[in-house]
């Protein structure tokens, strides 16, 4: 399955007919928040953003990440994941992709939500899920998707080699954050990027006035 950040909206194709009656879709004006109407039965058609979803995974304090192999950010590092499915919830979709792409498999209930970021750029939204495992586990990286995989100390981190939408990622907390047991959750919009700590505590990693 394609990773995130491996589709843009003009990329997508345009529906011509509606999935419900089969009529024609009045297609919407240039302007954003249009969306196609059936002429038929007046059905509204969303052509919202893709769902892609991330498996930050921890144990032994080292952070599991695996070599890209398909673009974009091929021959990067990434933490695995990929879009979600049609009928398929955003934790059983985590854990999908980190069996598919490295061979690791956990239990849904093992993935604790830890980002949500809205990309309106590229009309995508994507979960980032967090889980911690008590011991290590061999890796079995699955070409193409993976090249390699491995477990990372904090002071191994290849951070001159991880893609880019993690290249100004604050690591070190995340880290942190592992050991001590407390609570982030990382918040990206369209004017921030923000984590909600304990307590309802906000400390902003960028933001536009």
């Amino acid at each position: 399955m394609q990773s995130p950040g491996a589709l843009v909206a003009d990329e997508r194709p345009t529906s011509r007919f509606c999935p419900l009656c089969g009529g024609r879709l009045r297609q919407p004006d240039a302007a954003p928040g249009g969306r196609p109407i059936c002429q038929e039965c007046g059905a509204a058609h969303y052509d919202g953003p893709t769902v892609a979803v991330l498996a930050v995974v921890f144990a032994e304090d080292r952070m599991l990440l695996m070599r890209r192999g398909l673009p974009p950010y091929a021959g990067s590092w990434a933490p695995p994941g990929g879009f979600a499915e049609a009928g398929e919830s955003l934790e059983t979709a985590a854990v999908r992709e980190l069996n598919e792409e490295v061979g690791v498999k956990i239990d849904r209930a093992q993935m604790v939500p830890h980002a949500m970021l809205s990309v309106p750029a590229v009309n995508q939204v994507c979960l980032c899920f967090i889980a911690m495992l008590e011991r290590m586990v061999p890796l079995t990286p699955c070409p193409p998707e993976a090249l390699e995989a491995r477990w990372f100390l904090e002071h191994e981190y290849p951070q001159s080699e991880m893609w880019s939408p993690a290249a100004n990622f604050d690591i070190a907390r995340l880290y942190d954050r592992v050991r001590t047991r407390r609570f982030d959750f990382y918040q990206r919009t369209d004017d921030a990027f923000r984590i909600i700590s304990d307590g309802t505590q906000i400390t902003y990693l960028w933001r536009r006035d």
